[in-house]
């Protein structure tokens, strides 16, 4: 591939009635390469779009869709090499894609993700993405402190550069996670499953308000959705033996415990997750034909404890 610069990089913004957010956030983007994905909002800001940033590409959904069938239209409409999705609610540092676009150079990487500060949190960063197994759950998590490139195992859906080509293999984000949650999780690993890696660097920086938009959203509806997207990424992709007779094992001790101290969002997540097992069966079966390396081989190559 030949040398990449920041003018190959074409940004795609979901927003769903975030007008002040989107507001603040493309004033610090250069509006000729951005393409907002509105995904059916009630608050204006299709209106202050055009009024305020006539150059940026708009795409107007006619019904809500989710954050993945909103940034799966912006991937399609994309014409660049690299696609920066980024969150209505990121506001990036100037320069942040500088030291992030020349790592393409390496074909077989997928994404970069940059250094993923969250202000109301202590200034965690949320960039360096991993994770962990527990009583036959999977968990995810991200290193703090990492002042290296390193791997990991997904690309933060709020603020990550992806290789074009490769989304499109992948077919952009399951809209099976909609309306969010996992749906980055899901595409990062099934990316290594290529063999296509995604990375953190640390030379970059992005400031993440996070949930802005989700905390709007019914706090007990939103854990039931983050429970069933955390079955379905694993009945969708582990196919190693070991870790699915561990989660096969625990998910009924998992269950029980959770029902006892009350946690009904999970048990209802769990029950809508088995409703869409047969179509995340198949999902997995379909993307066993591109496997290039093992379930154990990801874990290990993204530092993940298993």
């Amino acid at each position: 591939m030949p040398n990449l610069h920041q003018s190959d990089v074409d940004i795609v913004i979901p927003n769903f009635n975030g007008r002040d957010l989107l507001d603040r956030c493309l004033f610090l983007l250069d509006a000729e390469h951005v393409i907002v994905v509105d995904d059916a909002s009630t608050d204006g800001s299709l209106e202050m779009l055009r009024e305020k940033h006539p150059k940026v590409k708009v795409i107007a959904r006619k019904e809500n869709g989710g954050f993945s069938a909103a940034a799966n239209d912006g991937i399609r409409a994309a014409q660049s090499d690299l696609v920066l999705l980024l969150n209505n609610d990121v506001e990036v540092a100037p320069g942040f894609l500088e030291p992030i676009v020349p790592m393409f150079a390496d074909e077989s990487v997928f994404a970069v993700c940059p250094r993923t500060i969250l202000p109301t949190r202590g200034n965690l960063d949320e960039g360096a993405k991993t994770g962990f197994w527990y009583h036959g759950m999977f968990y995810t998590d991200q290193r703090q402190g990492v002042k290296e490139t390193i791997p990991i195992l997904y690309p933060n859906g709020c603020a990550a550069v992806c290789r074009r080509s490769m989304l499109e293999s992948l077919g952009g984000f399951d809209e099976a996670y909609s309306p969010f949650y996992w749906e980055d999780v899901d595409l990062g690993y099934r990316a290594w499953k290529r063999g296509w890696k995604s990375l953190y660097q640390p030379l970059s920086t992005v400031h993440h308000q996070h949930s802005a938009s989700i905390s709007r959203i019914d706090a007990k509806r939103t854990e039931t959705i983050k429970a069933r997207n955390s079955l379905l990424f694993i009945w969708r992709n582990i196919e190693d033996e070991g870790l699915m007779r561990s989660h096969v094992r625990w998910l009924p001790l998992v269950l029980a415990k959770r029902a006892v101290s009350g946690d009904r969002a999970f048990v209802s997540g769990w029950r809508e997750a088995s409703g869409m097992r047969q179509d995340a069966d198949r999902a997995r079966e379909n993307d066993s034909a591109h496997r290039v390396l093992s379930d154990r081989e990801i874990l290990r190559a993204a530092g993940v404890e298993s």
